[in-house]
């Protein structure tokens, strides 16, 4: 039986052919495309978490002057108001603050409180140290402003002694 149009590879059947041939190559192009995509979005969670890890280094440890932590802070102030002080750790009695949440849960363990007093004893020498640059700033601002001619020698001796 023919339809007088020609066989498969005639006139109509070969601009068929070549038309479904373009729309398999567009077809995995496609699919390259979408299968790209696809392996980015998988990787996507993967890196975000890689990413918030990046930027939120020393997060837990030591950020900020009453210890910045989700687990406990050097000064009590809500949600932290339990007062704990070290106790596995190589410094004794520092004291911190913790919340009621942590001390129905990671106060029972005893691995994941030294971990948190390990991090409290980070936090609190990072503390101080930072407290000690801060006085010796400000002493040097006092020593500064008493060698200044335009105040008195009792001004200069009141600076000086705060020094």
């Amino acid at each position: 039986y023919s339809t007088g149009f020609g066989g498969p590879g005639m006139a109509f059947g070969g601009m068929h052919n070549a038309r479904a041939r373009q729309q398999q190559q567009r077809g995995r192009q496609q699919q390259g495309q979408e299968g790209a995509l696809g392996q980015l979005s998988q990787l996507l969670p993967l890196l975000l978490i890689m990413l918030f890890t990046f930027f939120n280094m020393g997060g837990d440890d030591a950020s900020g002057a009453t210890g910045g932590s989700r687990y406990f802070s050097l000064t009590p102030a809500r949600p932290h108001t339990n007062p704990l002080s070290t106790k596995l750790t190589k410094v004794k009695d520092i004291p911190y603050y913790v919340s009621d949440q942590f001390l129905r849960t990671v106060a029972r363990d005893r691995y994941q409180l030294s971990q948190v007093e390990r991090m409290v004893e980070r936090s609190y020498q990072t503390y101080l140290h930072d407290e000690c640059k801060n006085q010796k700033a400000y002493k040097r601002k006092l020593e500064i402003l008493s060698t200044k001619s335009k105040i008195t020698e009792a001004e200069r001796a009141n600076l000086m002694k705060k020094a």
